[in-house]
């Protein structure tokens, strides 16, 4: 991309990088391109296409520059512009977090569908997406967050003041090993279930990008549902339910017999992708 004789105007950068993109084989090259320009310009999607015969400054241009490098390089988007969009926000991130996906939006819908709740405990909550979403869509009282990563939680916290939101109660917390004093409507979770034997085979931008804590449990993938199932008696309420985040169809044998074979009730959901994704858990 050479910038010093021709004039680049909105609609040419998005369609040079979209092309650009392409030929690297990134799936979503137009869409990563768009957001790319609206940050630098701090501006919506809507707005690059009101003012797209608008002739970027070469202060914009080198920053454009920078970012499609560390695109090409095999960085997230995501944290090239510092966040991600979830259930229709944007959320922090770093690599101190998992970047929030579409799928996990399911845990949103499915609490939706369920009615409000006074309690919530969100075990492993990183950016803070799903606990902070079920407080600005008014869907619990009483908020509480754990993450055994202490930068993990303040990004959720730069978050939670981000929307403006008084009612989440963080704190540090190792689930696998520490238990609760207190019980709760809903329990809800997006936990490492990536088996330790299959990190290498992640794309690359997940496994040196994310923080390992959050994709793998260091073993089969399964800990957490295990030890969910061990303490569902102590976690939840009477009417209380469990909504879990696991790995799609190929780990949906294995999370339904560890539940059932405590004698305990599950139902499962799809995602976009029409992959099983989500386990609600009841008594």
């Amino acid at each position: 991309m050479t910038t010093t004789t021709k004039l680049w105007r909105i609609i040419d950068l998005i369609n040079w990088g979209a092309d650009h993109f392409t030929t690297k084989g990134m799936d979503n090259a137009r869409r990563e391109m768009e957001w790319f320009l609206c940050d630098i310009l701090k501006c919506e999607r809507i707005d690059l296409y009101v003012r797209f015969e608008e002739v970027m400054d070469e202060g914009e241009l080198e920053i454009f520059r920078t970012m499609v490098k560390r695109r090409i390089a095999g960085e997230p988007f995501q944290h090239i512009i510092g966040k991600a969009p979830f259930y229709g926000r944007d959320f922090i991130v770093n690599q101190k977090v998992l970047i929030p996906r579409p799928e996990t939006e399911i845990l949103i819908e499915r609490m939706k569908t369920n009615g409000n709740v006074n309690s919530l405990l969100d075990i492993g909550t990183g950016t803070g997406c799903i606990a902070i979403t079920t407080g600005l869509e008014n869907l619990v009282e009483n908020i509480f967050a754990t993450d055994i990563s202490q930068s993990a939680l303040e990004i959720a916290t730069e978050n939670m003041r981000l929307h403006n939101l008084e009612n989440i109660q963080f704190a540090r917390h190792d689930f696998l090993s520490q238990n609760f004093k207190t019980k709760f409507d809903v329990v809800v979770s997006n936990p490492p279930y990536i088996a330790v034997n299959e990190m290498n085979s992640l794309q690359a931008e997940v496994r040196d990008y994310d923080p390992p804590s959050a994709l793998t449990d260091n073993g089969d993938g399964l800990s957490f549902y295990r030890r969910f199932a061990e303490q569902f008696e102590n976690l939840l309420t009477s009417d209380g339910y469990l909504l879990l985040e696991f790995g799609g169809n190929a780990q949906k044998g294995a999370v339904e017999s560890i539940f059932q074979n405590v004698g305990l009730n599950t139902e499962f959901f799809k995602d976009l992708q029409n992959d099983w994704r989500v386990i609600e858990v009841r008594r």
